[in-house]
């Protein structure tokens, strides 16, 4: 925690001192005596009391009765101070504090000042409740309280020492050191971290004691030890420079022996970014460093909390970088032309547990070795603009029966766009040439084979507006027609290897692509008009959305032959009905959703829907349907949300704050805005398969919120398999003001629960697990 020494400091001591009280005798050069609401200040500090005695030949000034000091926030109260002003060393007897970015305060027996910037408390306490009131009507112990024995500070040095200090919540003792060093402002220190514990059942009890290294003021490291009932040792670490033009990062967890496995695990995961600009260089050099590699296969079942939530299975390493010239005239008008350059790999972790199929697998994705390009964009002063990429990739893949080879390629695309007064034409051009050299022939018995496709397209649109009233608001409507004519030719494509090209998803925008597929591989025929109708409510003074609806669907005008995995060709005149919408009109709830329904087939293809209520802060509720036809249907509920107790409202909590202040009440240590009675918070994510019947990922807690100190106890499963999962419990104590204790389920929260917010703001001295430690040994 953090004592700010209530003195005049290194820049004040030039300053005047200044006098008010209701009776002034004796003489500035020798003794004087102020009594009666007595004022002192110099600079930014200021103390009050009943009796103030300034004794000319020693500079000393004795303040007795109601002794209070403010200083920057910071607010201290006592019966008695003695100190000198010159060499700012004295005492101040049973002191009160409270300090303002912490929001909390407690109590010492005696407070000595030790000069400039230094001084030293007995029996000192700290804490940001306000204690209760007892049967006999005295102050009783808060609920939580931080007690030492003696504190010395150095504020210059930034470090603060305290000795016997115990943590104490609900009057039990819950942590302690001998030896107790922190700092005193925001700037990181060498030391130990709060421990934490994580219970799952995959590793059982897991004990985790972090040690921070503040190597120099652009590296630090984190190691932290940890001890499974069921796996056994192992330490997880990080490590994190900053440099000129470079940062980076190395993340390592090694487990020597896994007592569940009988063999080694670990991770690591290495990334460095950065540049090569010189100065007076107008190109900039830009480069990318990742190398991951995970253990085993079952890493991912394991240890699913340390792996990213969408592609656990799936790790990229890559080595890039990427020249941008400087703009140049080549006579085609103004040039910005890049050139890069790309090694990537992938590990792909298999699913080897007994009932997997081929659904729970995942395909690895090519390896590119390498993969060298030029991109160019030109515009003139006319209006032309052209684009042109080339590019050469060495494809090869961990599955050997898959084919590899070189392919070299390069699009070029002339458009022009026109328009003015909302509305837009862009007649575009596109040539696609690609030339494949292979490692085994194809099916014709030809390892060559090349491409050459044009692409035409001319896309318009329109926005037009009017002010409208709607349920007696002023809004303003737009109107906003698309439509986009695509005509590519038919070419045979389908023993053409694929190495990076997939179907596109098909939303709002995907629709109004030429190519149907991603990457370069295929290229989809077209002669159709892509057509699409939104209409929006605005709020004409904000600019705010208030409701949106939206239409796509294509007309094709002959059979698509170039379809996803040799799909029969598509014949039908119109493409699937994409209808979208969203509102906000209705105060505190928001809706969206999204429906494709087939034309050919007259039902519905895949749909998702989406509701919001947030009446305001800590309650928000959303339900998610998502439904894929052969695929899945699901239900998703999120929630936080109040249940049990009353929180008071922010305005409430400020009026009390601002109170304190004015009144500099220290009889007993601010509370941070609640007097430690609490309010329940059920917090949740479930998302429940119909198809299945089952629940596949659920998580589901309470938060507790005394006012100075919150309480976490939250349960999550994770999928990691057609029948399995990772159950894990995390408990967590926050003391606002200090720290959080035990396992954190703070990220869990705010990736599952949309609109999920904390219940308090970091203000805590030792909140950073990263960068401010709550003991050191050095």
């Amino acid at each position: 925690f953090n004592l700010d020494v209530p003195l005049a400091g290194k820049d004040n001591q030039a300053l005047p001192l200044f006098f008010e009280a209701d009776h002034l005798e004796g003489q500035p050069d020798d003794r004087l005596r102020a009594t009666g609401s007595v004022r002192l200040k110099q600079g930014d500090l200021t103390v009050r009391a009943d009796e103030v005695t300034h004794t000319y030949q020693d500079n000393t000034a004795r303040a007795v009765g109601n002794v209070r000091i403010s200083r920057r926030g910071d607010f201290y109260s006592g019966p008695e101070l003695t100190l000198k002003l010159d060499t700012l060393e004295g005492e101040f007897v049973k002191p009160n504090y409270r300090f303002a970015r912490t929001k909390a305060g407690g109590h010492a027996d005696l407070v000595e000042f030790l000069g400039n910037n230094r001084l030293r408390a007995t029996n000192a306490t700290y804490s940001s409740c306000t204690p209760e009131n007892t049967a006999d009507g005295q102050p009783g112990e808060p609920d939580w309280v931080l007690v030492t024995r003696k504190v010395t500070m150095d504020i210059d040095a930034n470090e603060g020492r305290a000795e016997g200090a115990v943590i104490r919540f609900l009057g039990v003792p819950i942590l302690g050191a001998p030896v107790l060093t922190f700092p005193l402002t925001d700037a990181r220190k060498s030391g130990w971290l709060p421990p934490s514990f994580d219970v799952d059942n995959k590793s059982g009890i897991e004990l985790a004691v972090p040690y921070y290294w503040n190597i120099a003021p652009n590296q630090d490291a984190t190691f932290m030890p940890t001890v499974s009932t069921r796996r056994g040792a192992g330490l997880d670490t990080e490590y994190r420079y900053l440099l000129p033009s470079d940062s980076g990062t190395l993340h390592f967890y090694a487990l020597p022996d896994d007592q569940v496995a009988q063999r080694s695990r670990g991770l690591v995961d290495f990334r460095h970014q950065g540049d090569l600009n010189t100065s007076g260089d107008p190109t900039v050099t830009t480069y990318d460093l990742r190398w991951r590699r995970l253990s085993d296969d079952d890493y991912w079942k394991d240890f699913p909390r340390n792996l990213p939530s969408l592609t656990p299975r799936l790790y990229d390493s890559h080595a890039s970088i990427e020249r941008q010239l400087n703009t140049r005239n080549w006579g085609l008008g103004n040039s910005q032309t890049s050139l890069y350059a790309n090694v990537q790999t992938w590990q792909t972790l298999r699913d080897l547990s007994p009932t997997a199929d081929a659904e729970t697998q995942v395909i690895s994705p090519y390896r590119r070795e390498p993969q060298l390009g030029v991109h160019s964009r030109s515009t003139s002063e006319a209006g032309w603009a052209w684009n042109l990429t080339g590019e050469f990739n060495r494809f090869s893949n961990e599955d050997r029966t898959r084919i590899s080879g070189d392919r070299l390629h390069a699009i070029a695309r002339l458009e022009r766009p026109m328009g003015d007064s909302g509305i837009a034409i862009t007649p575009r051009l596109t040539l696609h040439a690609v030339s494949y050299s292979l490692d085994r022939p194809l099916a014709n018995g030809q390892k060559e084979a090349s491409r050459f496709i044009p692409t035409f397209s001319i896309d318009s649109s329109a926005t037009l507006e009017r002010q409208t009233n709607f349920f007696g608001q002023d809004l303003v409507q737009t109107l906003e027609p698309r439509v986009e004519y695509v005509y590519t030719p038919y070419r045979t494509q389908s023993e053409l290897p694929l190495f990076d090209s997939a179907p596109r998803d098909f939303n709002q925008y995907s629709s109004f692509d030429e190519n149907a597929f991603t990457g370069v591989d295929r290229i989809s025929d077209a002669n159709k008009v892509n057509l699409g109708l939104t209409t929006r409510l605005l709020n004409p003074l904000t600019g705010e959305e208030a409701m949106r609806l939206g239409l796509v669907q294509s007309v094709l005008f002959s059979t698509q032959r170039i379809t996803p995995n040799d799909e029969p060709p598509a014949n039908q005149r119109l493409s699937d009905l994409l209808v979208l919408g969203s509102t906000t009109v209705a105060p505190h709830w928001t809706l969206s959703g999204t429906a494709q329904f087939s034309a050919q087939g007259h039902r519905n293809e895949r749909s998702v829907i989406g509701i919001r209520y947030s009446p305001g802060a800590w309650r928000t509720i959303s339900a998610d349907y998502r439904y894929t036809r052969d695929s899945n249907e699901q239900l998703a509920l999120g929630w936080q949300w109040p249940i049990f107790g009353k929180k008071p409202p922010m305005n409430d909590m400020a009026r009390q704050a601002v109170a304190e202040t004015n009144a500099m009440n220290f009889d007993k240590p601010a509370s941070g805005g609640s007097s430690c009675k609490g309010t329940w918070y059920s917090v949740g994510r479930l998302n429940y398969s119909l198809r299945d019947s089952r629940f596949a990922d659920t998580l589901y807690g309470f938060e507790y919120d005394a006012g100075c100190w919150i309480g976490r106890i939250v349960a999550e499963r994770v999928s990691v398999g057609r029948d399995q999962a990772s159950t894990r419990f995390m408990f967590q104590l926050e003391l606002v003001g200090l720290s959080r204790l035990g396992s954190s389920p703070l990220r869990a929260l705010r990736d599952n629960i949309p609109g999920y917010r904390l219940l308090r703001e970091d203000n805590s001295v030792l909140t950073a697990p990263s960068t401010l430690p709550i003991s050191s040994d050095d």
